[in-house]
């Protein structure tokens, strides 16, 4: 009996780049929710979309005074994240919110969660179902 090893080959070769598309709605998404929340002066995002995975990545710059204006804004931001059906459970938010000079630089941990959050915990955290 022959095997044919080519088959698995073939297959390999007819493999197609996942379209950016989804990175795209991502960058899109979370620049848009994050903007428009008051007390955020810029934000930028960096998406990708790989096969059983991937990675968000945003830099969100907020005008507050002192630590506790920082907190308060970032609450919303991620009040304003739960509550957006534009963002997927699976997208992660942000690593640090921070000023213009960086002299105030908060954290979802600041808010109670361990380390930045998928938007599913985000949800649960606050009760939202987003729709």
């Amino acid at each position: 009996m022959r095997r044919h090893w080519w088959l698995p080959a073939v297959a390999v070769g007819l493999v197609v780049p996942v379209s950016g598309c989804s990175a795209d709605r991502c960058e899109e998404a979370f620049t848009a929710v994050t903007m428009s929340v008051d007390g955020v002066a810029s934000a930028t995002w960096d998406c990708s979309d790989q096969f059983g995975g991937g990675w968000q990545r945003g830099d969100v710059v907020i005008e507050a005074s002192d630590e506790d204006g920082a907190i308060e804004v970032m609450d919303a931001i991620l009040r304003a994240y739960a509550a957006s059906p534009d963002l997927e459970d699976r997208w992660s938010v942000p690593q640090e919110f921070k000023t213009r000079d960086r002299s105030i630089i908060v954290s979802a941990g600041d808010l109670g969660f361990n380390g930045p959050p998928k938007l599913r915990e985000v949800r649960e955290h606050y009760g939202v179902t987003p729709g």
